[in-house]
């Protein structure tokens, strides 16, 4: 997770222990109120939720920055760019770039007068051990409809060379 959402999570931990101090300070804690017990589980439950919203968020942005597009001698990736590889060495250079991304906010764009066809798209659900965990799907552009499920570097070099 990126340092603002740990920020997130100490904030709303903080406020906790600073509400739970006033609770006493204020000498709520005497009053036998069940209101009491409501409060706190919402509040609770609020949290949780805040947190596990930020993860599922984090983990949706970062599919998005390891999704690439395969073209013609071409490899883009919204924080990489453009990468040029050569022929019949997509996979090795697809590699290359999800090992050294660093999931960044900022993301390169393809300018206007650059006219690339793709011919892949493939989303990355899970990328580890350099390589050796590699888990998603390939879409053919020309058919965004079939969608092929890989579940390793070698099912991935089968799709993609397939054509």
């Amino acid at each position: 997770m990126k340092k603002s959402n740990w920020i997130i999570v100490a904030i709303l931990v903080v406020a906790s222990i600073v509400f739970l101090a006033m609770w006493y300070a204020l000498g709520f804690n005497l009053v036998d109120d069940p209101l009491d017990l409501v409060v706190t589980i919402v509040w609770w439950v609020v949290i949780i939720a805040v947190c596990v919203l930020i993860k599922w968020s984090e983990n949706k942005r970062r599919r998005f920055i390891r999704t690439s597009f395969l073209g013609s001698g071409v490899i883009y990736n919204p924080e990489a760019g453009i990468v040029r590889v050569e022929s019949e060495a997509y996979v090795p250079a697809l590699q290359r770039v999800l090992r050294n991304l660093e999931y960044s906010f900022d993301e390169k764009n393809v300018s206007n007068d650059q006219r690339i066809r793709f011919t892949y798209i493939v989303r990355t659900d899970k990328f580890a051990d350099n390589g050796n965990t590699w888990v998603g799907e390939v879409v053919k552009v020309s058919n965004p409809d079939d969608v092929r499920r890989f579940n390793s570097k070698v099912e991935l070099e089968h799709l993609v060379n397939a054509a």
